[in-house]
């Protein structure tokens, strides 16, 4: 067999494994490119809902949900997880803090989820006017604040809400595999203890956003 036999014999089967191997190198490239932009897509959809929802008065947690989700939808956006939280007054109902997931952007930061993003904020903004305040000095008098996130917080966030003192809690959509309140019995005796009497349930809002709340924890991204 000659050169140019040998040549058309094989050319066939190098391109093929060419091919083979482009195709195996961009293929994900394309797919993860076409994943992203389709939870851009979905983003822009929510965004329209969140801009036009008004809060409905037979839901009384309605305008503070809704502030969850656009924290949500402000950590999504910033390739962050879709959870959003914020703090208010109860007596008022003054918001005095918002927060989201801060945890992959910029960098990344393990603790950094929506409460505690929020309650960093807040201990950092008041801690000073805290201590000066309190007649007992004791730093978890926060009585009369009440906290609202877009799902149900984890063991790590909800030990942390026990252990600043706040009473209430209220959370938009439950989280069946992650979330700590519905097994808040599996907590450990110290903590079980010191959350006793405490409120902490769901959160009487719209249906229409509890359905944002849960698409935006439960995002179709293809790198978290």
């Amino acid at each position: 067999m000659d050169m140019r036999s040998r040549f058309s014999i094989r050319t066939p089967t190098v391109v093929f494994l060419a091919l083979a191997v482009f195709s195996f190198t961009v293929s994900p490239c394309i797919l993860a490119d076409e994943n992203t932009k389709g939870w851009l897509a979905e983003l822009e959809e929510i965004e329209k809902r969140v801009r036009s929802f008004i809060p409905d008065p037979h839901y009384p947690d309605d305008l503070f949900v809704l502030v969850t989700i656009q924290e949500a939808l402000a950590g999504s956006r910033e390739n962050n997880g879709g959870i959003g939280a914020c703090l208010v007054r109860e007596a008022t109902g003054e918001i005095v803090e918002r927060g989201h997931n801060r945890q992959y952007e910029p960098y990344f930061r393990s603790d950094l989820h929506a409460e505690m993003d929020l309650l960093t904020r807040y201990e950092e903004r008041v801690k000073a006017q805290r201590f000066r305040t309190s007649s007992s000095g004791d730093p978890r008098k926060v009585g009369g604040l009440v906290l609202y996130s877009s799902v149900e917080p984890c063991p790590m966030c909800l030990t942390r809400i026990i252990n600043m003192g706040l009473k209430k809690v209220y959370f938009a959509v439950p989280d069946p595999n992650g979330g700590m309140i519905q097994r808040i019995q599996d907590l450990p005796p110290f903590w079980r203890d010191m959350a006793a009497g405490n409120i902490y349930a769901s959160a009487n809002c719209s249906p229409e956003l509890k359905d944002l709340a849960k698409r935006l924890f439960h995002p179709k991204r293809i790198n978290r």
